[in-house]
């Protein structure tokens, strides 16, 4: 199996922390895949995937193994994964 890691600072609240879960519970789940969530982790499986991603004050962090039919895909879908991640772990502010 082909393995993505991510690791980010990030200087989010707790309650941020638990809503970008909630966000991407809903993106994995929309998905097909099948979510867990305990405290800050979320754990999911999914057709060709499968992870665990912690996010609580100060770090976001994860671990996502790719099956052999998403491995072709590794560059675009780590790209992506950075790209989400930069975009909810930086929230714009007013």
């Amino acid at each position: 199996m082909s393995t993505i890691t991510i690791q980010r600072d990030h200087s989010l609240s707790r309650s941020q922390c638990d809503q970008a879960l909630g966000d991407l519970s809903a993106y994995l789940e929309e998905l097909g895949a099948t979510v867990q969530q305990q405290t800050s982790v979320l754990t999911f499986q999914g057709r060709g995937f499968d992870g665990e991603v912690e996010i609580s004050p100060g770090i976001a962090k994860g671990r996502i193994k790719l099956g052999l039919l998403a491995r072709p895909f590794r560059k675009q879908l780590e790209s992506e994964i950075n790209r989400h991640l930069d975009a909810r772990l930086n929230p714009q502010t007013s």
